[in-house]
């Protein structure tokens, strides 16, 4: 079933607003809300003291009216009283800064104070929730590790460091050893002399000293121990809940780059859900497709997505592109939401606030409580929904595959390739490349099922354990193509350089050494030598196009030349690769590409793998999405653009959705979309 909602604050409210609210998501077409995040004044006015009242009318109110409840734990925001009498449940920053009470996420996740309260009322309310038939699951806590608190520093978090280095390691000696610590004399004798690294990679994090270099392999455990942390933070909520209910639990992600990994925490939970706040008046989407895929292939299922934009206007966050969606975005973007594999769809939120640090904020109802212009649009989503599920069953499987790896994404943010990089965003591109040429593309983690893919990616993966390789190595003698770039198995998993040829222990597979490398920079920053034009070859394509970020000359040996540097010093010089290995094949790209050439370098890997690509003509703004429907392709196509367009089909096609028919030339409108599946091959 599809819910579609928003979500709701009735600790706000008087009962006679709330009323009108309910009638106002009746009209809306909602079926879901989520609930109680924030709440926990509410729910424990003072220690022990548990009240639900509040909520349970409206929970109530809300279910005959046809919508279900998503209901929170409310342990992003502990209470006054809690603070008063546990002051040391505050979580410090890397500065050794102390968050005090008054804004949100300002608890240390791993005081065991902290997370006694927690684990009691997460337990009271899956208790009192778990088996009432108006609640559709349950959520926990809110965005966790977001706004730079996910690296707490305070003497618990410290000494728990400590004790998680001791179990990895055994003894200080292969600590030492491991990490290379001689280098600047930074030998440890004992365990307890170690201190949490001072710099930090999280959103928007600051440093008390601005030059200082911590151990990478220290700063990349730290890294680990802080996701492994804060995920049983949430498993100790998880767990109060299951003792009560069997209701689904989830908690939100915040896109790729959350400060835990998602891999692990998803495992535990049984639905991936997460925030989504596309600009809506963007003409492209290729991003949020990245995103959605990696939140499919977290559980290899559908997913959910609990926040999303609802309209535009005022923003505290200062967000870029909080304008007013354009007429029919909000039903395109939620159409969209839905074929790249949603099940929830709910806004944030039901009404703006009036009061608060995210007050004036866009909602499905400003504070004037008009049902207006957007609204209506609300209404033609909920309307087209029983449409929706019955063509969008299952979930998508795509031929493709891209690896995300947090280890390399932590790596490459401790140590930096260039100021320009972002590991995310690069792995981002690559997913789009594709996209805009029509391919479907999964997202999956290192080690993950490669062998059910024709193709399988690794943009940037610095870090690779042996066994990892064995495995890539294995996949490219059974038939599989393996496209690798830039800086590839140059790490180990301790986040440091072993002396091998490098791709360490991948030579052989792609046939090719790296000669050496560098950073990209333009003419005006360094002498002018690194901004070359390549030219590549893939079949029977010959792309030209300029490097960016990191540039690699590669020496092959028994792979041939795919790709040339045009000029300075390095012209002739090999930058691309294919090795034929066993039945398969490996590409190495070594260096980064303008997002044309980057299409179409990998149109041509994907169609020489003989991946499937949507048949139609893809101008920029235009994606397809392929999902299958009573045993044939379904092209899910959206026009993202602020004009309708003309595209050509390879074929006769039919839209499912309006039963019109195409020969060939095919009309969207502005910010338009169809269900398209081919009748005919021309």
């Amino acid at each position: 079933m599809f819910y579609y909602g928003a979500s709701y604050y009735p600790e706000q409210e008087t009962w006679e607003d709330i009323q009108k609210d309910a009638q106002s998501m009746r009209r809306a077409g909602f079926n879901i809300t989520r609930m109680g995040e924030f709440a926990w004044i509410k729910f424990e006015p003072e220690e022990g003291r548990y009240e639900f009242e509040w909520l349970d009318k409206t929970v109530e109110l809300l279910g005959q009216n046809g919508v279900s409840t998503l209901m929170c734990t409310p342990t992003a925001n502990p209470p006054v009283w809690m603070v008063e009498k546990h002051p040391e449940i505050l979580f410090v920053d890397n500065r050794g800064v102390t968050r005090p009470f008054g804004g949100r996420r300002h608890y240390c996740y791993n005081n065991p104070v902290y997370r006694s309260y927690c684990e009691k009322i997460a337990g009271a309310i899956g208790g009192h929730y778990g088996g009432n038939p108006n609640i559709i699951g349950f959520h926990l806590d809110n965005e966790f590790g977001h706004e730079g608190t996910g690296r707490c520093r305070c003497p618990v978090c410290q000494e728990a460091f400590r004790t998680w280095l001791e179990k990895k390691y055994g003894s200080i000696d292969v600590l030492n050893e491991r990490m290379g610590a001689v280098f600047w004399s930074q030998t440890y004798q004992r365990f307890d002399q170690i201190k949490a690294p001072q710099r930090d990679i999280g959103w928007a994090a600051r440093h008390f000293l601005d030059i200082f270099y911590d151990n990478p392999t220290l700063r990349i455990d730290f890294e680990r121990y802080c996701s492994e942390s804060g995920i049983g933070f949430l498993n100790i909520q998880r767990d109060a809940i299951r003792r009560h209910s069997g209701k689904p639990v989830t908690t939100n992600a915040v896109g790729l780059s959350g400060l835990i990994n998602y891999y692990d925490a998803y495992g535990g939970l049984d639905i991936v859900a997460q925030d989504e706040y596309s600009p809506l008046r963007t003409q492209e989407m290729y991003a949020t497709n990245h995103s959605y895929a990696f939140c499919r292939g977290l559980k290899r299922r559908n997913f959910w997505v609990v926040e999303t934009r609802s309209g535009g206007g005022h923003c505290v966050w200062k967000r870029e592109g909080y304008l007013q969606p354009r007429p029919g975005a909000l039903r395109q973007h939620a159409v969209y939401t839905y074929a790249c594999g949603a099940e929830v769809y709910n806004y944030f939120q039901m009404k703006t606030f009036r009061y608060g640090a995210e007050q004036m904020e866009a909602a499905v109802l400003n504070v004037d409580g008009v049902e207006g212009r957007r609204f209506r649009e609300f209404q033609t989503v909920s309307a087209l929904l029983p449409k929706l599920e019955r063509y969008l069953t299952g979930t998508i499987t795509n031929e493709a595959a891209v690896v995300y790896d947090y280890d390399s994404r932590w790596a490459l943010e401790i140590k930096p390739i260039h100021h320009g990089f972002s590991y995310d965003s690069f792995n981002g591109q690559i997913h789009e490349a594709l996209a805009r040429a029509g391919y479907g593309c999964d997202v999956i983690p290192p080690g993950g099922d490669i062998f059910k893919y024709k193709l399988v990616i690794l943009p940037a993966q610095i870090i690779m354990s042996e066994e990892y390789k064995r495995m890539l190595i294995e996949y490219v003698e059974k038939g599989g193509v393996l496209a690798a770039t830039f800086i590839t198995a140059q790490k180990d998993p301790d986040n440091n350089a072993p002396r091998e040829l490098i791709p360490a222990g991948l030579c052989g597979l792609f046939g090719m050494r790296v000669a050496e490398g560098e950073p990209v920079y333009k003419d005006d920053e360094h002498d002018g030598d690194t901004t070359a034009s390549v030219t590549l070859t893939i079949g029977e394509d010959s792309i030209s196009g300029a490097n960016l970020f990191w540039t690699e000359s590669l020496e092959p040996d028994s792979a041939e030349v795919a790709g040339k540097y045009a000029d300075t010093f390095r012209a002739g010089e090999a930058v691309a690769t294919r090795n034929a290995y066993g039945e398969g094949a490996a590409y190495y790209l070594g260096c980064g590409l303008d997002g044309p050439s980057l299409a179409a370098f990998l149109s041509g890997v994907a169609r020489g793998a003989g991946v499937h690509r949507a048949p139609f003509s893809l101008p920029g703004g235009v994606e397809a999405i392929t999902r299958e429907f009573d045993g044939k392709p379904l092209y899910c196509v959206f026009n993202f653009r602020n004009t309708g367009i003309m595209i050509d089909g390879e074929g006769e096609f039919r839209d499912i959705l309006t039963g019109e028919a195409f020969a060939a030339a095919i009309p969207f409108p502005t910010k338009g979309f169809r269900f398209l599946q081919r009748e005919r091959i021309n």
